[in-house]
């Protein structure tokens, strides 16, 4: 497997190719507590980090204060840097630099590879639009349409 094909579909291996670890925030990690007028970071022994460089680091994540249940990855090198949930209780994520621009670059040189293609699914959709009944083919085809004409994303709210 290419090296490219091999980092869009194995995190693990995408993180590798970064010079990154790839993290879970199900292990333990340093915590975020709320201090009256100010946070505190607990390490992962739930001992307050006081280290300037440790709390620096933590700094530069730019964790909004409104996130709760935070978890920081104790490596500098994780791929996820920090996970929380927002004021809606959805799960958020920091991630590490490198990482970003890793699959930043992968999802945009996918986008080229889709744009060759685009103008033959365009062809069958309007093929396939045009067919008597409701096969799967023609629902199918409706469904891209609506994509298109809607820009309707997927995993938009």
């Amino acid at each position: 497997m290419s090296t490219k094909a091999n980092s869009v579909t194995n995190p693990a291996a995408a993180a590798n190719d970064a010079g990154l670890y790839y993290e879970n925030d199900n292990r333990v990690g340093y915590r975020r507590r709320a201090n009256s007028d100010h946070f505190e970071y607990l390490d992962t022994e739930a001992k307050r980090i006081r280290d300037k460089q440790r709390l620096l680091r933590i700094k530069r994540l730019a964790i909004p204060p409104a996130w709760t249940d935070v978890w920081i990855c104790p490596s500098p090198n994780g791929h996820i840097q920090a996970t929380g949930r927002d004021a809606r209780g959805r799960k958020q994520y920091r991630y590490h630099d490198r990482w970003r621009e890793m699959r930043d670059e992968n999802k945009f040189g996918r986008l080229a590879d889709f744009a060759k293609v685009l103008p033959k699914i365009r062809r069958r959709v309007a093929r396939d639009i045009r067919l008597a009944d409701l096969p799967r083919e023609k629902v199918l085809a409706t469904v891209v349409r609506l994509l298109e004409r809607t820009f309707i994303r997927i995993g938009n709210e």
